[in-house]
């Protein structure tokens, strides 16, 4: 059964398993409230979300004027299923994506491969072995280097990973014609990306992000003012972000057990991460650590798994110091929210607490898949637009064309490839 990714929350040790699941009921409570408001036939006003009467085809369309744009083209990225390890990160590098399409022989698609796929067959040994948090801290350093001399992985068809990460385990696809809503419902339940099939033969598949989702929201919040209420509320009143035990890795320890507790089980839970805050000795957060800050790895620098995730993150970006992660709080507006993940390209942001002392202390995170899930729910029959006298201060949050281009560009992924 899949589980709220993103949500980075987990039972500690010895904890009760059935405490700390806020993702599992998060994710429960989502589907039940989309249930309910199919069932909900008894309201004389239908219920109007942010997709109506769109198509999917218009987010395609938006994201080719991005192209055109940047000078790029529409084409899908895809890599052969022959291609190696190896091959398939420097690609996502050059790319500045986290997955990648695999193409096979007859030119269709057999799955996808990402970074977080590649971490796991890099950080365990033996293969599709789960190890918990308490079996990892106990590894030997002589564990350790046995991983650090897995070279052959390198040089093996990278097509053999796919889905090996829950991630990439299944394929979404979807018509260009479907209703936008439909992808929109997928998105804000986890799926990172979907295949777009068209219906006309002369045209090619596409992928689609939830990047390339928030960009058309973004395009589309100043011209339906119905939306301003709920981007000036808070992310926690909204109730965006579950707060609780959150999965940390320290500055001191070893990458290589970094990257472990990105794909990790246990007896009470069997769960996935894509990305890590990074702590201190405090406990304050000092950084972030994702399956894309293995992009830079190669069969030759094996061994930089060994040092620690400060000193690795330092040698694979090529920088002084551990990039400041992004943060908000929860009385941080969710229009300043999206603004932040939008700005920075980035796909999650992580949230501190506002009390003293816990100003850097991670609390939750609020992702993509948050703020989509907002919008796809959000009934826009019960604020209609004569009743509405908040408007979005446009020199805040001015969205054109020009303005969503701006931020594609600080890094964002390409539109058509992956996250």
């Amino acid at each position: 059964m899949r589980r709220y990714p993103l949500a980075h929350l987990v039972p500690c040790q010895g904890q009760n398993p059935n405490k700390g699941l806020g993702f599992q009921r998060k994710k429960a409570n989502r589907a039940a409230n989309m249930q309910q408001g199919k069932e909900e036939k008894h309201k004389t006003t239908r219920k109007v979300t942010f997709f109506d009467g769109k198509k999917i085809k218009d987010i395609l369309e938006m994201m080719t004027d991005f192209n055109t744009f940047l000078g790029l083209n529409d084409k899908l990225i895809t890599v052969p299923e022959k291609a190696t390890v190896e091959e398939a990160l420097k690609e996502m590098k050059a790319r500045n994506v986290t997955s990648l399409p695999i193409e096979g022989k007859d030119g269709k698609i057999k799955g996808l491969v990402s970074t977080l796929d590649i971490v796991v067959g890099v950080v365990f040994a033996p293969m599709y072995t789960r190890y918990n948090e308490e079996a990892t801290s106990k590894l030997r350093l002589e564990d350790l280097k046995s991983i650090t001399t897995n070279k052959a992985l390198f040089e093996s068809q990278v097509a053999n990973l796919v889905g090996i990460h829950e991630e990439t385990r299944t394929l979404s696809e979807f018509w260009d014609d479907d209703d936008l809503s439909l992808l929109a419902h997928r998105m804000s339940m986890g799926v990172h990306r979907a295949l777009i099939k068209p219906r006309d033969k002369t045209k090619k598949m596409r992928i689609v992000t939830q990047t390339d989702f928030l960009n058309y929201i973004a395009q589309r919040i100043v011209t339906d003012p119905r939306i301003a209420k709920i981007m000036s509320q808070t992310i926690g009143k909204l109730g965006l972000v579950e707060t609780t035990e959150v999965v940390t890795v320290k500055n001191t320890d070893r990458a290589v057990l970094g990257f472990r507790k990105l794909w990790m089980g246990g007896k009470w839970f069997d769960w996935s991460l894509s990305a890590l805050p990074i702590v201190d000795a405090k406990g304050e957060l000092v950084g972030n650590l994702s399956g894309s800050d293995m992009r830079n790895m190669t069969k030759d620098n094996l061994d930089d798994l060994l040092l620690s995730v400060e000193d690795f993150l330092w040698k694979m970006n090529g920088k002084s110091k551990m990039r400041t992660p992004v943060t908000v709080t929860l009385d941080t507006p969710f229009l300043q929210a999206v603004e932040k993940v939008m700005g920075n390209g980035i796909h999650r942001l992580w949230v501190t607490g506002t009390d003293e002392g816990e100003k850097k202390k991670v609390k939750g995170a609020l992702s993509l898949t948050d703020i989509i899930y907002k919008f796809s729910t959000f009934d826009l029959s019960r604020h209609p637009i004569k009743e509405v006298t908040e408007r979005l201060p446009a020199k805040d949050f001015t969205v054109t064309t020009e303005y969503v281009v701006e931020y594609r560009t600080v890094p964002a992924t390409s539109s058509s490839t992956g996250t």
